[in-house]
């Protein structure tokens, strides 16, 4: 079988997370209409499931859930830190930004 690799935007937004416990914040590093990466030191554990604020501008956020699909820390670099997260469910919002976000030229 082929490789499905979704369209990906990048676009770099505060983005606050927790797993109902503790609260983190990261940096988006792209965007998928299934999914985000979040570049973070401080990444959950794949299978858990997360609520994030995504900080759009200072008059806007968006609030998405979803659970965690890969982590990946490293000891060299800090711009490859972070976490993949499965977005569920996928919101209208979310829809909304990811479409606005694809059409512009930026």
């Amino acid at each position: 079988m082929g490789q499905y690799r979704a369209i990906r935007k990048i676009k770099r937004v505060t983005v606050t997370f927790s797993d109902g416990h503790v609260e983190h914040q990261g940096t988006s590093s792209d965007f998928s209409f299934t999914g985000i990466f979040i570049r973070t030191r401080k990444s959950f554990a794949p299978g858990t499931h997360i609520k994030m604020v995504m900080e759009i501008d200072e008059n806007k956020k968006i609030t998405i859930t979803g659970v965690v699909a890969r982590s990946i820390k490293t000891r060299g670099s800090d711009f490859k830190n972070g976490m993949g997260v499965k977005i569920s469910p996928i919101t209208e919002e979310y829809k909304d930004f990811l479409k606005d976000l694809l059409v512009k030229k930026t």
